[in-house]
């Protein structure tokens, strides 16, 4: 459950000091290891549970598109998207090892690996996790709470202080927000001159 706020304001400063209180130097961690592997063969691969699910694919969608537009490859994929895949495999064999499974066939020891989790304890993410580190798999988690066992299993973990799963996901697409635009930054020589976009965004306009 999350804290009880009196107002928007209220919510807003907790996850403004929730932010405060992540390491810099782990997102900056996770923000290059991104930026190596765009133009490159190798993959980066998001997983998570329910609203971390739903932060993975925003994300994969938002990566790719900003990429594309810039005309650079990023091979970015949700391994929550496939909800056929997830509800046959937790059928016919069991929920824990639904990712696992993945990342001994998918993933090899040149992608990225990145979980998404409020709690950082569900057994999913953590068979998952232990199989990456026995491939030698570059991992990352953003997780909230204690940081919970996958703190401890990846190499870099993002660690929101805060019990609250609101804010732990909301964080979640606040620090992929702030690496996209960053990257971008650096990769876009045209400074986003987009003349639809900016119609539609900045001039108030049906484009």
């Amino acid at each position: 459950m999350g804290l009880n706020y009196i107002s928007l304001k209220d919510y807003g400063r907790s996850l403004s000091n929730a932010i405060d209180e992540i390491d810099q130097s782990f997102v900056d961690n996770l923000e290059d290891e991104i930026s190596k592997r765009i133009g490159g063969s190798s993959n980066i691969f998001l997983v998570g549970n329910g609203g971390s699910a739903a932060n993975a694919h925003h994300i994969v969608g938002d990566y790719s598109k900003t990429f594309a537009v810039l005309g650079k490859s990023i091979n970015i994929i949700s391994l929550s998207d496939n909800s056929c895949y997830i509800t046959a495999l937790s059928n016919d064999i069991d929920y824990s090892e639904v990712y696992e499974i993945l990342i001994n066939t998918k993933v090899n020891s040149k992608d990225l690996l990145i979980f998404l989790s409020g709690s950082g304890n569900s057994m999913n993410l953590i068979k998952a996790a232990r199989s990456a580190l026995k491939k030698n798999i570059k991992t990352a988690a953003i997780v909230g709470y204690t940081g919970g066992a996958l703190k401890k299993l990846v190499d870099i973990p993002i660690h929101v202080k805060m019990n609250d799963m609101e804010i732990a996901e909301d964080s979640q697409m606040a620090i992929f927000h702030y690496i996209k635009q960053n990257l971008q930054k650096k990769l876009d020589k045209n400074k986003n001159n987009n003349s639809k976009y900016n119609k539609r965004v900045n001039e108030d306009l049906i484009a």
